[in-house]
């Protein structure tokens, strides 16, 4: 399969994802890890997958176990015949019904490492730490791959988090003494790793410094282009590419060069998504462009004109992104971040109707339950309609256990709708709330007192 046609899958996993039919999207990214082990982006967003089912569907702590006992034993059973390729895959079953399992993830990744896979093994480990943030052994595991990759920069970073957490380590100790010599000429030179050494073809390994260059002037830019353009010339009919090269044009604010590159895009497979995104992005980048250069401005010499141009770019903005986000979910009308994010903008625009109806069909999303349900409770409270602000409040306040800035501004807006419902004691009690753990939020212990 050419990587023009895995792109493909991936567009069409990451639209299953988004329109939350998950049994298809799994299995088009198990299709894809089949045919290539080793694709980092398809492991990543596998692990987005099965974590965002993993939240909905309540499979957390031991749940799913059991459903995942045949697929447990059979992954240890190809992991002792080494048939790691096959144990890969079992895993991947057992993480979904049991998505935020750590012992099936770090064993993921360990076959992914004994088969050579390292992109798929990173892309696992990573999602180890984001459900166990002080997971030593998957920080270790993750210093040796990019030592490996000869990234030795991201490599000290996970073996000094190491050190921080387990200051005695012996392995960690001496990666970083590893790394501290490895980094100066003479060691490079004499132990023979650097891209030119390993790599037989001197072609393939100058173009693979160049990928990895940090790009921070217009020539580095220009220069990463024109290797993008030698590439289109071999496959004119990767979408990608042309994507890519938008990309680079808009790391330097070329807008127009980015935005016809991103339509080529389009042109060839129009059936990218990304490209098609890509170009709202496009002109959201010249809003916030021209906004910055007239702040600066404003900045330099205030004017009244000035002030106003600031306030109508702003308004325009505003209106590209209503008119953009419901674009969106026309296209999209299952995806629920895209009508979160419309709802948002639409509470922005004062379109508060709008906002409430778009706001209403995101808040099943766990996700953006939270957020909606509060947007939706002050947008009926400006509306007038005090008791259903109310429910709404409450049901953002719910899941929040802890007070902290989010719980704190939910309250606050509960409380001021309370007072406006003429119920004194239930607004005192919910200012109370708030000053006991933070005495100089807002204007709190001033409304309290008047109370």
């Amino acid at each position: 399969m050419q990587a023009g046609q895995f792109d493909k899958l991936l567009m069409k996993a990451s639209e299953a994802l988004k329109r939350r039919n998950y049994e298809y999207a799994f299995d088009l990214y198990l299709q894809i890890l089949k045919l290539d082990p080793d694709n980092e982006e398809a492991a990543r967003q596998m692990r987005a997958l099965t974590a965002q089912r993993g939240r909905e569907e309540g499979l957390t702590g031991r749940k799913g176990l059991f459903k995942s006992l045949g697929s447990m034993f059979k992954s240890k059973i190809k992991g002792l015949t080494k048939k790691y390729e096959e144990q890969m895959i079992e895993c991947e079953r057992i993480l979904w019904n049991s998505p935020f399992n750590v012992r099936a993830m770090m064993s993921l990744a360990g076959a992914a490492v004994a088969a050579g896979y390292l992109q798929r093994a990173k892309a696992n480990y990573r999602a180890v730490l984001e459900v166990d943030a002080k997971n030593v052994e998957a920080m270790k595991a993750l210093g040796r791959i990019y030592m490996k990759l000869e990234d030795m920069q991201t490599a000290a970073r996970y073996w000094d988090t190491v050190l921080k957490l387990t200051p005695h380590d012996g392995e960690a100790a001496r990666a970083r003494k590893d790394i501290a010599a490895a980094t100066t000429v003479g060691r490079i030179e004499k132990m023979g790793t650097s891209f030119r050494d390993k790599l037989a073809d001197k072609k393939a390994a100058e173009k693979l410094e160049a990928e990895q260059h940090i790009l921070r002037t217009r020539e580095d830019v220009e220069e990463a282009i024109a290797r993008k353009m030698e590439e289109i010339e071999e496959k004119p009919d990767d979408s990608k590419l042309y994507r890519e090269v938008g990309d680079l044009y808009l790391k330097v604010n070329d807008f127009s060069n980015a935005e016809a590159f991103y339509r080529k895009a389009v042109e060839v497979d129009s059936a990218d998504y990304f490209a098609q995104e890509k170009l709202g992005e496009v002109q959201l980048k010249r809003w916030d462009y021209k906004i910055k250069s007239l702040m600066d401005a404003y900045r330099e010499g205030p004017t009244e004109d000035k002030r106003r141009a600031i306030e109508e770019a702003k308004a325009q903005k505003l209106q590209f992104c209503m008119d953009e986000w419901t674009r969106r979910v026309q296209q999209h009308p299952t995806d629920t971040r895209l009508r979160y994010e419309l709802g948002k903008y639409l509470y922005q625009g004062g379109r508060l109707d709008d906002a409430i109806q778009q706001l209403q069909r995101a808040q099943g999303d766990p996700r953006y339950a939270v957020d909606a349900h509060y947007l939706v409770g002050v947008a009926f409270r400006k509306k007038g309609l005090y008791d259903l602000a109310v429910k709404e409040l409450l049901k953002a306040r719910e899941p929040l256990r802890v007070m902290n800035e989010q719980k704190k501004e939910i309250t606050y807006e509960l409380a001021r709708t309370f007072e406006l419902l003429d119920e004194s004691e239930k607004a005192k009690n919910a200012y109370q709330q708030i000053i006991e753990v933070d005495f100089k939020y807002k204007d709190v212990a001033k409304r309290l007192g008047a109370l």
